[in-house]
């Protein structure tokens, strides 16, 4: 993935696209969850900056986010697609499962890229995405227990 700007303008188009899909067709529950979705998922990207500056390779963390938030949202858009294509056909329990295997997926995936962009064996990348994908549930969470609150 090359260094640009571009790319990362086309992958937060992405990012936008995959939250209005996710909210207009799953949720609909508000502004509010929207925008803890957005900040927990901007503290991962935050997290991953901070693993490539442990690891000295901030120099690739422009492509490397590029590459996280555009497969996020395409595995994102794709979560919603069969959860709503589903529903009607298996029910929503089966649908919902079938969903989150998708997000589940998603956490090899930036495994793998985080992996490359710190020249590091692939179960040390797709530790480091378990890891923060578990904070960013955990952040997602406290924020809308605090919200629903």
């Amino acid at each position: 993935m090359p260094h640009s700007v571009l790319i990362l303008m086309i992958a937060l188009a992405l990012f936008a696209v995959a939250m209005f899909v996710s909210e207009a067709m799953v949720v609909s529950a508000g502004t509010g969850i929207v925008l803890v979705s957005v900040f927990v998922s901007f503290l991962g990207y935050g997290l991953y900056w901070i693993v490539m500056a442990a690891t000295r390779f901030t120099h690739r963390f422009l492509p490397t986010v590029s590459c996280i938030m555009a497969c996020g949202s395409i595995l994102t858009i794709m979560m919603v697609a069969i959860f709503v294509l589903l529903r009607p056909v298996a029910g929503n329990q089966v649908a919902a499962l079938i969903a989150w295997l998708v997000l589940i997926w998603s956490v090899p995936v930036k495994g793998h890229i985080i992996a490359r962009a710190i020249n590091q064996h692939w179960y040390t990348g797709i530790a480091i995405a378990l890891t923060i994908y578990i904070a960013q549930r955990l952040a997602y969470d406290a924020l809308t227990a605090t919200s629903a609150a």
